[in-house]
């Protein structure tokens, strides 16, 4: 696999494809490397953000057709940690039990794993604030996991739509109160754009060392500022 081309000083997670995860019991025992979890809506770039991360062109698949996984992913990160990659939500190309055996799973490792260190909550920039991501993000928070709102595909919208984009899910996390909401992140894994920004707490989360320098995203204290 080649290394994705990326600007200079960019953080990689390096990684590789483990399994497609049908029981609790196939993830790695807790105590060990920490997990973070990447769920969102189907055809929302998911797949294109793991590569980015790993700087790996085609490490994650990515379909011709939104809602092809039917099964979390879990990859291992060469230097510590797994990313678990969660099927999208909202519509899935496959038949309704496959669809419904596909949520239930995810929703089973969740349930069973109160030691996942965030989820990535990844959005489409380019819709509004829609009520499905919504109650993706007030269910996660409900089960005290930590969680970072990633804005994908930011280099599909100008600066001014971007901003407007950026602003609604400001006020909602406002309106929500904010609380377990570890930052807003606009990124685009085409372009590698938000990226340092992204993955500079990343390393953080994953190694409990605070990363000096690294950009920050658009944080808590931002949100209250509006």
């Amino acid at each position: 696999m080649n290394p994705i081309a990326s600007r200079a000083g960019l953080p990689v997670f390096s990684s590789t494809f483990l399994l497609s995860v049908a029981w609790p019991s196939q993830l790695p025992p807790p105590g060990g490397p920490g997990i973070i979890g990447m769920a969102g809506r189907s055809n929302v770039g998911k797949s294109s953000l793991i590569n980015r991360l790993a700087g790996k062109a085609k490490l994650a698949r990515i379909g011709k057709r939104p809602g092809a996984t039917t099964l979390p992913n879990l990859y291992r990160i060469e230097s510590g940690g797994y990313f678990l990659d969660f099927p999208g939500y909202g519509y899935m190309n496959r038949s309704q039990n496959t669809q419904k055996t596909s949520q239930d799973v995810s929703t089973s490792l969740i349930e069973s794993r109160s030691d996942l260190e965030l989820i990535l909550l990844c959005i489409d920039i380019r819709r509004d604030c829609l009520p499905m991501d919504q109650e993706a993000a007030r269910w996660f928070l409900s089960r005290n996991i930590p969680l970072m709102l990633v804005l994908t595909k930011i280099d599909e919208l100008s600066k001014n739509k971007r901003s407007l984009q950026i602003q609604q899910w400001k006020e909602w996390i406002g309106s929500e109160g904010g609380n377990g909401v570890l930052g807003l992140y606009p990124v685009s894994a085409r372009t590698g754009e938000g990226i340092p920004e992204l993955a500079g707490p990343l390393r953080e989360c994953l190694y409990k060392t605070p990363v000096r320098g690294h950009p920050g995203g658009l944080n808590a204290e931002e949100y209250r500022r509006g």
